[in-house]
């Protein structure tokens, strides 16, 4: 699973940008906030008598009533050694009959839960079958009805599920954990015209009369949260990898978009079966471009649901692309279905590895300049989450619902621990390991241990202190590098030392790495660098002064840096280093340094640099220097670069500056630049310039159609910089249910810094937390923190408590508790609502088990 906020922000970058500003903020220590509420609580798997081995849904789907009927029969074993009553799990579901055995037995439904009689008593070793018949209509979570309504006519119809993390139960009966897994097939009948899709192969198919029905099948076993079914009059693009079906579908009109969006996914899987040593698993592999879709992409066995976001013309694959998405859902078929975490607090095991998958294929495709990079912004969207939200360790089985589980400490540096380890071991045994773990884990669930394991008989190393540092505590080493010169004894010293604050959670880290000293005729000398301990010095005997050096070459190391060389080596490092990140380090100790000078050279590597992403940081750093110099080189660069993804950061980086010098090239820009996403920069950078000419000119720009609202989101958020009250109205009219669905979430954010004397704004934020559309929910909590209204507390909360999808639980929940701090409360009154919420939560839970308690014979 990717989320939709990882999708638009990554690729787009702006989210990347708000990343970086606060990983290069101090961390708050042992103050940051707690990752988890009050009333969570160690989880742990439940305990089963049952265990599924099959199970077979046979379903009917009336798309106008929004209503699915039909039974699931589930083969089963006994574990137990004498089973009189068992629980499955199904939330709001109309439960018609239960049989078991063939024969018809008594039942309670419960919340979450429905408590079976068993007629006789269950032996371990017993097979059995028991078919649940039930229907249900406008389910609130796990299978969603798309359709046009009055304010937007044109939204296609489609139907799709989306199981993580718990929310199958709410579309078909099952047993619903990620260690639960069985094979699987899905007999399913939906109106004429429209195409039913689901995991496995199609065993038959009949398109005929008034309904369509469709049966497809698996063989390797899938955990309930991966079935998927989706619904929709389809165009179906066909492709294949070794024989196999792979398809592509998508709204009929957008197969071009889908080709271009999805084309690479058989060379990734060649890609994936290489270097994973096992072959792509399954019978079949589909795209399935939803409207609406909730998140990403969701990476259902064989059969992934992608958001229809990431469908776009060729005009934008410049500045936008589909592949890492491609790439990360992809992964997840090795990587969560094939072996699959056992609880969700090892979920690093799935979504760590799609998105170090990610970089694997960028390798390949793009080249080590581009994989680096990425990995440097994926490194500055976890640090912004771990310095800006909470820290924790990538393993946690404490919390109080498995949707604040999927986070940027699982995702990025999940990924990025994952590329340690691989530097660790060396390629050759970190891959070996990766196939072991694989073919012993195929078709079933793993912890980390498992994965260490393999990794240590690969590599015949001892690993242990490395997944206790990295994935058992939380943080990451603050470096502090320093290199100096001794031309008597010519001898390089070479000093590292650790700042970050060392607490239970974050600990002094030992670190293998190594540095590298350049001399003038293209020799160097390297050497290894082993720290576990607060600071070292290494003397380094060179045979003349080196002209620059480089620590920790292809960024391996999740770290933050401090670099500080002399000016000379500083300058060489950017001028000649081979390594992108090596120039990035070398840009932030001259930014930092100030001088006159530090700025010609940023102006040089902003003209000159081969490689685009080195000259926008070199932008972005002159952008943060606001000189008179860098001011007019930026403006001359905004003219001469070609590139359009460094034009956008140039513009970025002009936003820096109240001059009417700069809001006039953004204007020029916004206007007549062909690119859609240089525009955009231009149209947010706009509004930071303060310019009394920005107003009417972002105005004009907010009512151009362009690709998915993109420059009208941009325009909202140059006026959310621009603090103009004028604005307000705008907001408001953007946010409102109805008006263009993207920039939506633009506007509403937006809303969080204006009116902030107006109450019905606040009351506006409130109903939007429960907005149709859920990047409006995440946006809207987001104001209501901003505009520290108390009010807003006991709604966030409310919502909270009420919500399924754990996701935006977890962040209104969060944003509840962020407004209480910041409104200075005295702690008794924070701890008696902190007591309020845990006794409602727990009331809540004690309803379900209540009444099976009561229903027991």
């Amino acid at each position: 699973m990717e989320s939709l906020k990882d999708l638009l922000g990554c690729q787009c970058h702006a989210h990347a940008h708000w990343g970086r500003e606060l990983a290069e903020g101090p961390h708050k220590g042992d103050k940051t906030p707690a990752y988890t509420f009050p009333w969570a609580k160690t989880q742990y798997a439940e305990d089963r008598p049952l265990w599924p081995t099959s199970q077979s849904l046979d379903l009917v789907l009336n798309i106008d009533g929004e209503e699915l009927t039909g039974s699931n029969t589930i083969a089963f074993r006994v574990l137990h050694p004498e089973v009189t009553s068992f629980c499955f799990d199904a939330a709001d579901l109309h439960i018609h009959d239960v049989q078991l055995n063939g024969k018809a037995v008594k039942f309670s439904v419960g919340e979450k839960t429905t408590l079976v009689h068993a007629d006789g008593t269950l032996k371990r070793g017993d097979a059995g079958e028991l078919k649940i018949t039930y229907s249900c209509q406008r389910p609130k979570a796990g299978l969603y009805f798309i359709k046009p309504d009055e304010k937007y006519p044109k939204r296609p119809v489609q139907v799709w599920s989306q199981g993580q993390d718990d929310d199958s139960r709410y579309w078909f009966p099952s047993f619903d954990e990620p260690r639960i897994k069985c094979s699987m097939d899905m007999r399913v009948e939906v109106p004429a015209g429209y195409v039913a899709t689901s995991n496995g192969a199609l065993q038959n198919s009949s398109r005929g009369g008034k309904t369509w029905t469709f049966h497809w099948k698996t063989q390797v076993a899938i955990p309930s949260y991966l079935i998927t079914l989706t619904v929709g009059k389809f165009a179906e693009i066909r492709d294949d990898w070794r024989g196999k079906p792979v398809t592509y579908l998508c709204e009929k009109g957008r197969e071009d978009e889908a080709k271009l969006s999805f084309g690479k996914t058989p060379k990734m899987m060649d890609l994936f079966s290489k270097v994973t040593g096992t072959d792509y698993p399954y019978e079949k592999y589909a795209q399935i471009a939803a409207a609406e879709f909730i998140f990403g992409g969701m990476e259902n066995t064989s059969a992934t649901t992608q958001t229809d976001l990431t469908l776009h013309p060729y005009e934008v694959e410049e500045d936008f692309t589909s592949d890492d998405l491609v790439a990360h859902e992809l992964a997840h078929q090795w990587f969560g279905d094939l072996v699959t975490c056992k609880t969700w607090s090892h979920g690093w095991l799935n979504e760590g590895w799609a998105t170090f998958m990610e970089t694997v294929f960028k390798e390949q495709d793009l080249g080590q300049d581009e994989t680096h990079y990425y990995r440097f912004e994926e490194l500055n969207l976890y640090m912004g989450e771990d310095r800006g939200l909470y820290r924790r360790p990538l393993v946690s089985n404490f919390y109080a619902d498995p949707g604040e589980v999927w986070d940027r400490h699982i995702y990025q540096k999940g990924a990025l621990v994952l590329n340690m380890l691989r530097a660790e071991v060396g390629e050759e045994d970190f891959w070996s390991g990766v196939k072991n773990y694989l073919n012993t884990h195929s078709g079933g669930v793993a912890e980390t241990v498992d994965f260490q394991r393999a990794l240590e008989n690969s590599s015949g190393r001892p690993l242990q202190w490395f997944f206790d540092q990295w994935v058992f505590k939380g943080g990451f080493p603050e470096l502090k590098a320093s290199v100096e010169w001794d031309s008597k004894s010519k001898t390089a010293k070479f000093t590292l030392g650790q700042t970050q604050a060392v607490t239970d959670l974050t600990p002094q880290f030992k670190i293998s790495s190594e540095v590298e000293f350049f001399f003038t005729d293209g020799t160097s000398h390297k050497l290894p660098v082993v720290l576990n301990q607060k600071e070292q010095t290494f003397c380094v005997p060179l045979k003349e002064k080196p002209s620059y050096c480089r620590f920790d070459s292809g960024n391996k190391i999740l770290k933050t840096m401090e670099w500080n060389v002399p000016m000379d080596m500083a300058k060489e490092q950017l001028s000649k280093d081979k390594d992108v990140v090596g120039k990035i380090w070398a840009m932030k100790a001259l930014a930092k340094n100030g001088s006159k000078e530090g700025v010609e050279i940023l102006v040089d590597r902003l003209k000159h640099d081969e490689f685009w992403a080195v000259r926008a940081e070199a932008a972005l750093a002159l952008g943060e220097a606001r000189s008179e110099d860098a001011l007019r080189a930026l403006i001359a660069a905004l003219k001469e670069e070609k590139r359009s993804k460094a034009r956008s950061r140039i513009c970025s980086a002009l936003g820096e500056y109240r001059d009417p010098r700069a809001a006039d090239a953004l204007i020029e820009i916004l206007h007549h630049d062909k690119n859609l996403f240089v525009r955009s920069s231009a149209a947010g950078a706009l509004g930071k310039t303060k310019s009394d000419k920005a107003f009417e000119e972002l105005k004009s720009a907010l009512k151009e159609k362009t690709w998915n609202d993109y420059l009208a989101a941009q325009c909202y958020s140059g006026l959310r910089q621009l603090r103009d009250a004028r604005a307000l109205d705008l907001f408001l009219a953007g946010a409102a249910y109805g008006a263009p669905r993207m920039s939506r979430v633009a506007a509403t954010s937006a809303l969080g810094e204006y009116g902030l004397d107006k109450k019905e704004i606040t009351e506006f934020l409130k109903d939007l937390l429960e907005d149709p559309f859920s990047r409006v929910r995440f946006a809207a909590a987001d104001a209501l923190l901003k505009r520290k209204d108390p009010s807003a507390v006991s709604r966030l909360d409310d919502v909270g408590h009420r919500i399924i999808d754990g996701h935006f639980k977890a962040a209104a929940f969060r944003a509840s508790r962020k407004l209480m701090d910041s409104l200075d409360k005295p702690v008794e009154l924070i701890e008696l609502r902190e007591s309020l919420d845990k006794i409602k939560e727990e009331n809540r839970k004690l309803r379900d088990r209540v009444q099976l308690l009561e229903d027991k014979p």
